[in-house]
């Protein structure tokens, strides 16, 4: 069978939009806890190693559209960011440095 890429990275795409929605509101939080923060975390890594599963798949099945294979890499962008906010936020009420992403205007390294 074979699997309709398009029809996958739609869903992947509005379910990484939900995912970053329910983020951004569980990060304006204000007394938001470690252990609130430790589990936003652990959804998001979730979420971000099942779209890299995806990611994979494609590769093995030499997906070689180049509209797919952007909408792929704009999804795992997302993912990334997702990543990188919800570690940071979890860093900071640890009292850790938050990490910096290199493609960061404020990263001053």
């Amino acid at each position: 069978m074979a699997i309709d890429w398009v029809s996958t990275l739609q869903e992947q795409a509005e379910f990484a939009k939900q995912i970053a929605d329910d983020v951004a509101q569980t990060l304006e939080i204000p007394d938001l806890s470690q252990a609130q923060a430790s589990r936003l975390y652990r959804v998001v890594a979730q979420g971000a190693q099942t779209f890299d599963r995806i990611i994979e798949e494609m590769e093995q099945h030499d997906v070689d559209d180049v509209d797919l294979t952007d909408a792929a890499e704009t999804i795992a962008d997302t993912w990334t960011n997702l990543s990188v906010t919800a570690a940071n936020k979890l860093r900071t009420l640890q009292g850790l440095e938050p990490i910096k992403m290199a493609d960061d205007p404020n990263n001053e390294d």
